[in-house]
């Protein structure tokens, strides 16, 4: 079962999403919980005060801070070996669950965090929920969408799936839900966004179902005008469900929703680089109690000394792009997007290895469509920037001598 944002009276008809080969009328259900991964970044950045061995202490004591150990076996997460020891790989989850302590279900919210330790660059890679892809089970390998890996497999397999079908070396995981989202997003001081007319309705249509959940007055949460706003935390949970509308950029249905969300995290990514030492408890009182992880507080720390340290810039992506999108065979897993995986692992690569821009591989190395389905799937073959430049080296000579001869 999927979450949506609710649909103001009124525009049930109008704003109907329209996906790749199906439309669905999507029932009004209670808030999902968003990607606002924050989560792991913040905890990163807040326990980097906490550097002693008392502090850890502390912070096990008094924090409510879900850690959840997984195999440490790479074999078993769909990998050999680290692919390069300055480059952290996390994969983060948003899952769809009506239980405040549950961090079970449809993980409809997928990112990949990459820390590069030495160009101080944070890469946040959004992988679209809807995503057809085999999922590697003990016995057998399932056909589905990708966010059925974590409610069948919990976070091993959901992280095995995202290693078998990307190439990567991801170990570790970070997961949370919507319930505290809004108190985290107010702990930060809430986000600046651009709100356009037609999203209006919709904020204010979350904002009064959150409030009606929570048992407070909607009034004083309700956006009247259009224009850069400043959200709390209830207002922006809301903005970042929408789908059946465009944001301000024109991006509409799922990606637009996925663009919202990567928004409101990079904003809160700044917010957390402004805060003064003196602000970090109260932050990570608000983050903790929402976020399960396999990290230990050891590892959090050296991460958070080494996010701290370089200041890191905050780039972000989403796979897939509409670009490389193909039509979709038909499945029992309802509307899916079919893309080459094999070419969205070596888009990935480039982004997270090569720091070469999505859509700068795009117009490098053109649009690649390979119908696994049909043909059988096969792990992906990473392709270097030497072996391209080869590649385009020798393609371009081919070229030349032909038309030499001629």
């Amino acid at each position: 079962m999927e979450n949506d944002e609710i649909i103001p009276e009124g525009q049930e008809n109008s704003s109907a999403e329209k996906t790749h080969n199906t439309a669905k009328t999507k029932k009004r259900r209670k808030p999902r919980g968003f990607v606002v991964v924050l989560a792991i970044i913040a905890s990163l950045c807040v326990l980097a005060v906490i550097i002693t061995a008392a502090g850890i202490i502390y912070v096990k004591k008094n924090f409510n801070f879900k850690y959840n150990e997984i195999t440490s076996e790479p074999e078993e997460l769909g990998f050999e070996e680290v692919k390069d020891d300055e480059i952290v790989n996390i994969a983060l989850f948003g899952i769809d669950t009506k239980d405040p302590e549950s961090f079970k279900g449809r993980s409809d919210s997928i990112m990949i965090l990459s820390i590069n330790k030495t160009n101080d660059k944070i890469k946040l890679i959004s992988v679209m929920r809807d995503s057809f892809v085999p999922i590697d089970r003990d016995e057998w390998t399932d056909l589905n969408k990708i966010n059925a890996a974590y409610a069948s497999g919990g976070p091993e397999l959901a992280i095995k799936t995202l290693n078998n079908i990307f190439a990567l070396d991801i170990s570790e995981y970070a997961t949370v839900n919507f319930y505290g989202m809004a108190d985290i997003i107010d702990a930060m001081g809430g986000v600046d966004v651009q709100i356009t007319d037609a999203e209006i309705a919709m904020v204010n249509a979350g904002v009064k179902e959150q409030c009606s959940y929570l048992g407070k007055d909607s009034g004083p949460y309700l956006i009247s005008e259009s224009g850069m706003q400043h959200l709390n935390g209830i207002q922006a949970v809301s903005y970042s469900r929408i789908r059946y509308v465009a944001n301000a950029q024109g991006t509409a249905n799922d990606y637009g929703r996925t663009d919202r969300q990567r928004y409101i995290l990079s904003q809160l990514f700044k917010s957390v680089k402004s805060k003064s030492k003196s602000e970090y408890i109260s932050l990570i009182k608000a983050v903790s109690p929402h976020c399960e992880t396999s990290l230990s507080y050891t590892q959090i720390l050296s991460l958070a000394v080494d996010v701290l340290i370089g200041s890191p810039a905050l780039e972000e992506s989403r796979v897939p792009f509409d670009d490389y999108i193909m039509k979709a065979p038909q499945t029992n897993a309802g509307a899916i997007l079919y893309y080459d995986l094999n070419y969205a692992a070596n888009i990935i690569h480039a982004f997270i290895y090569e720091d070469i821009k999505p859509e700068d591989f795009i117009t490098q190395n053109g649009i690649e469509e390979n119908d696994w389905y049909r043909n059988g799937y096969t792990k992906p073959k990473i392709i270097s920037q030497e072996e391209r430049n080869k590649q385009n080296s020798g393609s371009s000579e081919t070229q030349s001598g032909t038309a030499s001869a001629q």
